[in-house]
């Protein structure tokens, strides 16, 4: 599935966002990840890194199913709520990368700062395909 322009713009450079796991009792996990949007053959896909083998990593290796929330920083005027981008997806593990890939989403959430260290890990990512997307916003529409 292809983002419409309105949640690419929302994401941008990249943004922060919820992640959902599944526990192996099927309870919810859920963190804040740093999620970069890339374009493949196949369709857009949201991209996390992660130093290390974490819970999430874990959860994704055992149950593919996620969910992602990404809020707007702003609200419009005359709006209730936030707008907030919700996606549900499939995802995989693939080994290495993910320095390149925090370094790049550093630059845009976390300017001035030297993330990761030098002498980091290959890591891993999380490639999330897109089922669907729901949300308060212009990509509801």
């Amino acid at each position: 599935m292809r983002l419409d322009d309105s949640a690419r713009d929302l994401i941008g450079d990249g943004a922060n966002a919820t992640l959902v796991t599944l526990n192996p009792d099927g309870s919810p996990q859920v963190t804040v990840v740093w999620v970069a949007l890339q374009s493949t053959p196949d369709g857009d896909e949201l991209v996390t890194a992660h130093l290390g083998e974490y819970k999430k990593v874990r959860n994704v290796r055992a149950d593919s199913r996620v969910a992602l929330t990404i809020l707007a920083s702003e609200q419009d005027e005359g709006d209730i709520m936030r707008p907030y981008l919700a996606i549900t997806g499939t995802a995989r593990i693939v080994e290495g990368g993910a320095p390149e890939l925090l370094k790049e989403l550093a630059a845009t959430l976390a300017p001035g700062v030297t993330f990761p260290a030098e002498d980091a890990p290959p890591g891993l990512l999380t490639r999330i395909r897109i089922d669907k997307v729901g949300g308060i916003g212009p990509w509801t529409a």
